[in-house]
């Protein structure tokens, strides 16, 4: 089976794969998660290729839709969170692993994203260190795909799609970000942060882009939450578990 990235146009570098799995062998572990990978080579199998083509040569808003689904999906085995309880706040801890048939577990997607080329300038006054880049398409695309449902007074109002950008910069001083996608924005205020080049078929590759065909958006990595802290206020860890798995997670990855 081919391996594909999330749009579906380049194959993974093998930092990126060897990124995707430090993660899932420290972190978000088959102990602690329930993992659907949703990726399009899981979603079409031997028919990727094909499908891969076909949105590529005709990509668009439309058929964005596919090239930039998320990498994975996640179900907390250790948490309980029903969205048909409107008034529930808080997730309820499960003390025991839940099993697969158990109702109501939190969910959330996960975008897998690496990149070990520090920007050459600054920009405006963000230091290189502290910028990160993202495929102005695939930005889009989750802003799209997190959009609150309308408000109608019923079930699911104003609720949205979770998506986690988990970002690997090797440049960047933490090494290891993450925040939910709805929340990540461009360096507005820098023209040059945000490419307006028209993405094409043609092109495999603009500017700095990794092969996918279209632009990029640069944004502030300080936006973003160091991975231990993310985990701990975003997905219900304690700090000293947090911050021992993103640990064992840096030290597989970067040697540290």
């Amino acid at each position: 089976m081919p391996i594909l990235s999330s749009g579906g146009f380049t194959r993974r570098s093998t930092k990126t794969e060897t990124f995707i799995q430090a993660v899932q062998g420290t972190i978000l572990t088959p102990e602690r998660y329930i993992n659907i990978p949703t990726g399009i080579e899981y979603r079409f199998g031997e028919e990727a290729d094909r499908i891969h083509g076909l949105l590529y040569r005709s990509m668009g808003p439309t058929t964005d839709l596919l090239r930039y689904f998320p990498d994975n999906l996640y179900l907390d085995r250790y948490h309980r969170w029903p969205t048909w309880e409107p008034d529930r706040t808080q997730p309820e801890t499960i003390n025991e692993p839940a099993v697969e048939n158990t109702t109501g577990l939190f969910s959330f997607f996960v975008e897998y994203k690496y990149s070990d080329s520090e920007r050459r300038q600054p920009l405006g006054n963000i230091p290189t260190p502290y910028i990160g880049i993202i495929e102005r398409e695939a930005w889009l695309t989750y802003k799209r795909l997190t959009q609150p449902n309308p408000g109608i007074g019923t079930y699911l109002d104003g609720q949205k799609t979770r998506i986690v950008l988990i970002y690997a910069a090797t440049y960047a001083p933490e090494k290891l970000y993450a925040c939910w996608e709805d929340e990540l924005e461009p360096i507005w205020e820098v023209p040059q942060a945000i490419r307006k080049d028209i993405a094409q078929p043609s092109i495999r590759s603009v500017g700095f882009s990794t092969g996918s065909g279209t632009p990029w958006i640069n944004f502030d990595i300080r936006r973003l939450k160091p991975f231990a802290k993310f985990l701990t206020e975003d997905l219900f860890w304690s700090a000293e578990d947090a911050e021992q798995a993103v640990n064992l997670c840096k030290g597989q990855l970067f040697g540290q």
